[in-house]
């Protein structure tokens, strides 16, 4: 076992990173299959928070689901890069099926981009965090 660092690495161990990007691949590929063959493109959008800041349970558990995502991925020293994709991934499986909804052309491709950064990245962050948080406790506890 490798010391714990103390600045954080953008990509750690390499083959927990390459595991860990890998995984974040077949999840967001898993996610956009699902999504497509359910039709719950809508139902998932519409448990997004409004603009009256009211969030449904579907979205506190998706957002859990997240941060423990890169919370593993941060744990097994990943590195910040893979956590926050592990984090992104099933966000832009999930964005990838809006053509639900009538949209324009590049706003079709720019969107789940867009919404796996906004999302990956936020909640990756604090999943990395409190990912690292748990590791430094482990190797103190040793």
């Amino acid at each position: 076992m490798s010391p714990i660092t103390r600045s954080p690495r953008l990509v750690g161990r390499p083959l927990s990173a390459a595991a860990v990007v890998v995984a974040a691949a077949l999840l967001a590929t898993l996610v956009a299959r699902e999504v497509a063959a359910a039709n719950a493109y809508l139902r998932i959008e519409h448990a997004l928070p409004t603009y009256d800041g009211s969030m449904g349970a579907v979205f506190l558990a998706g957002a859990t689901a997240l941060v423990v995502l890169a919370g593993l991925a941060a744990l097994v020293d990943a590195g910040v890069l893979p956590a926050l994709s592990l984090a992104a991934a099933p966000v832009f499986g999930w964005a990838v099926n809006h053509y639900a909804v009538p949209v324009a052309p590049h706003y079709a491709v720019t969107y789940p981009v867009e919404v796996a950064l906004l999302y990956g990245v936020a909640f990756g962050t604090v999943g990395y965090l409190v990912g690292r948080g748990f590791r430094h406790g482990i190797a103190a506890a040793r």
